[in-house]
Parts: structure tokens; sequence; C-alpha cells
């Protein structure tokens, strides 16, 4: 494995885990203990982490691109989208914005379902394309390259004249009290977030457990605006009880 190769999938696995141990990366890469900190050491030069005892943490967690997350929490994600599918009201309008556990979401709908869905994400676009019976509206406006989605006013205009049934949106952050977050540069899709909760009579939040108790840049709306926040496998009670009882 070339040195740059690895070294991003020891940023992978920092940006995913929040910390890594160099026993543990020695043994993941059949790498010397050695080679793994001065790999350490070398991103620790560029500002990247910082080195603790035993391994490194992140100095300040970046955004990835949507490829960039599509292999971090993978199981959990399917099981958020596979859990989310069962909401889904046949021969209702809903809508789909951008992310990773949007994409499963959007492949995880049964063939035979009737549908309208309204979109911004290329690749769900992609995904229902392949459902015969799904009516696809996709959002035209500026490309986010980094999202893979569409933004802008001309979104913002198309989807003012939609009320949906249903919607199913993607979070970085769900806290109780600040509430549905996502990170800076993706301010763009703030704006687009916020009007699919407004026009829609139900509100399904799709998150991780790892996502809970946790705030990132632009507050998307406070966890009341939430019918349900949908997650990979059931919470302690007082957790619940922090979120209202909306955490299924």
């Amino acid at each position: 494995m070339l040195k740059e190769e690895r070294q991003q999938q020891i940023l992978n696995r920092l940006y995913a885990d929040g910390n890594i141990h160099v026993n543990d990366l020695a043994a993941a890469f059949q790498a010397s203990k050695d080679t793994i900190r001065r790999d350490l050491t070398e991103l620790e030069e560029q500002g990247i982490l910082r080195r603790v005892y035993g391994g490194a943490v992140p100095v300040k967690r970046p955004v990835l691109t949507i490829d960039g997350r599509k292999t971090i929490e993978k199981d959990e994600k399917y099981l958020v989208a596979r859990k989310a599918v069962r909401y889904v009201r046949p021969e209702s309008l809903i809508a789909v914005d951008g992310g990773t556990t949007n994409i499963l979401f959007a492949s995880l709908l049964p063939l035979s379902i009737k549908l309208r869905v309204v979109t911004n994400s290329f690749p769900a676009a992609e995904e229902l394309r392949k459902r015969p019976n799904v009516d696809v509206f996709f959002l035209g406006g500026h490309y986010s390259k980094g999202a893979q989605t569409t933004v802008g006013e001309t979104v913002f205009l198309q989807l003012k004249d939609f009320y949906f049934d249903q919607c199913f949106l993607g979070a970085y952050g769900v806290d109780w009290k600040q509430g549905v977050s996502i990170p800076y540069p993706y301010e763009n899709e703030a704006v687009v977030k916020k009007l699919l909760i407004d026009n829609s009579a139900e509100v399904n939040i799709m998150c991780s457990c790892s996502k809970l108790d946790k705030v990132s840049n632009h507050i998307i709306c406070p966890v009341e605006a939430a019918d349900r926040i949908i997650c990979e496998h059931p919470v302690a009670r007082e957790i619940q009880m922090r979120y209202q009882n909306r955490i299924c």
C-alpha cells in the first residue's frame, strides 16, 4: 500500500471514530508501529491531527464530500435507511434530500411501491429511476459538487409550490437542546432542508445514534419539528425522554 493511500485511510478512521491507536493501525495495515508513528507525525505537521499517547485525535474534524462519507458508518446507515423505508406511505408525495443515508433509503424502496418523489440529490434520483412506479421530480439549480445536490434560489422557488405528505432528511447532528444541524460549508443545504420541513405534513430525520447529542454549524429545526428521529437501534430510556419520545 502506498504511503498516501495508507494515510488517507488513517484519516478516514480518525474522522469516523474520533481517535486512532498505533497498535490498531499497525495491525489493520500490516505495517510496523514505527511506520504508523511516522505517518501520524507527518499528518500532525500538516495540522490535521494531534499526537497523544498511543495514538492521535483530530485537530478539527473536517466535513467530507459525499463520496468520502460513503464508507463511514456504512452498516449503521443501512439499518437507518431500512427502518425509514417502513414509514413510507405508498401513493404519497414525499421529499428526499441529499446525503449518503438518503441514497441508501432510495435504493431500498421496494420496486413495486407507488410514489411521487421530489429530490435535489443526483444519486438518490438515479436510484429512484430504477423504480418503475415512482414518479420522480428532480429539482434544478446550482450543482453542489461536494454534496452532489442542487441548491440555491432556483431550488427554493420550485419547492415553494409543493406540500409534501412526508419528507425524509439526513442530518449531521441532532441535539435535544439545539436541534437538527448540518456543518459548514453546506449552509445552502440548510435552506433547502428548512423549506422541506416547513412544507411537509410529516418530518422524518434519519441519523445514526452516533449523531445524537451533537451540534454542527447550521441549525435546521428544533427537535419538536420532527415527527420521528430514525436511528439504527433503540436508545436508553433517559435518551428517549430527552428527545420527547421521538426516536424510533
